[in-house]
């Protein structure tokens, strides 16, 4: 009735309508499957048997810690997550997703490494002594001077992805064998 009186057709009314809902609406932007999964995993959970979890890439470097947030924390090393983030683009030949856990004993006067054992290992030999070799460079920073815990659990996501060809790989590794028959 009120579109009659105002002179416009129902069909010319439902044409408006839907051109301004599906024209002026952009798409949603789609998000990464992946992206989901990686803070689906740092999601903080205090009853997680470890204190952190580590996402590590060739791109990213992501730490969250579950547990004991007012007692302890890691202190902040942006160029060593960088370092550690380069030396993974060594290892981009295949698509890989790995988890490893590293048991961590701390001196209980300073607070400072004392030991790195792994508990769970990627069986990837080149990840896990890179995984060692990150945890050698983390500092803790404690409440009140009081150390605690001294012992606990750190946890590792790494995610290898193929950025080279298969053809790029293959002269690579055989370029390293003629270099290692040179020597």
């Amino acid at each position: 009735m009120l579109l009659r009186r105002l002179g416009v057709s129902a069909s010319v009314f439902v044409i408006a309508v839907a051109g301004l809902l599906f024209c002026a609406t952009a798409p949603a932007p789609v998000k990464d499957a992946r992206e989901g999964q990686i803070q689906e995993y740092l999601r903080v959970d205090p009853q997680a048997d470890e204190l952190f979890r580590v996402y590590l890439s060739s791109s990213r470097y992501l730490v969250s810690q579950m547990k004991f947030l007012d007692r302890v924390s890691r202190g902040e090393d942006p160029g060593g997550d960088k370092f550690i983030c380069e030396e993974m683009k060594k290892h981009d030949k295949i698509e890989e997703t790995r988890t490893a856990v590293v048991t961590v004993w701390l001196f209980p006067d300073t607070g400072r490494l004392m030991k790195i054992r792994p508990k769970k290992l990627s069986y990837l030999m080149e990840i896990d002594s890179l995984i060692i070799e990150d945890i050698q460079r983390w500092n803790f920073k404690f409440e009140k001077n009081y150390i605690y815990p001294t012992k606990f659990d750190i946890m590792y996501r790494v995610a290898l992805r193929k950025k080279q060809s298969d053809e790029e790989i293959l002269k690579e590794v055989q370029e390293k064998l003629k270099e290692k028959s040179k020597n």
